[in-house]
């Protein structure tokens, strides 16, 4: 009984590895599609679901004209925490995006 529970332990760090993997290459790969003037389903789309999403400059100085923010964790930055940032204006269009690192 006690090997199966450390199978299935075993088994599900694997596979959130393999999830983290290919999720931080989706990222890396696509968001430099990510244009000025993309409304947010494109952004979704192309990015997925963001980590978090809310007031504009919780990560970085966010544009004049910001309503909403996006953030996009990269998993397997553990020591240093890396996000794309995406910035939408009232009319749910990109005004800008960045990449950032944590500052701890």
């Amino acid at each position: 009984m006690t090997r199966i529970f450390f199978i299935a332990i075993a088994l599900g760090l694997v596979i959130a590895a393999v999830w983290a993997y290919e999720h931080d290459q989706k990222l890396t790969k696509n968001f430099p599609q990510v244009t000025i003037g993309d409304p947010n389903e494109v952004v979704r789309e192309l990015l997925g679901d963001p980590s978090s999403q809310g007031e504009c400059g919780e990560m970085a100085l966010a544009p004049k004209n910001c309503v909403n923010e996006y953030l996009y964790r990269y998993w397997y930055s553990i020591f240093q925490p890396q996000y794309l940032v995406v910035w939408f204006d009232h009319d749910g269009k990109v005004i800008g995006e960045q990449q950032v690192r944590s500052r701890f």
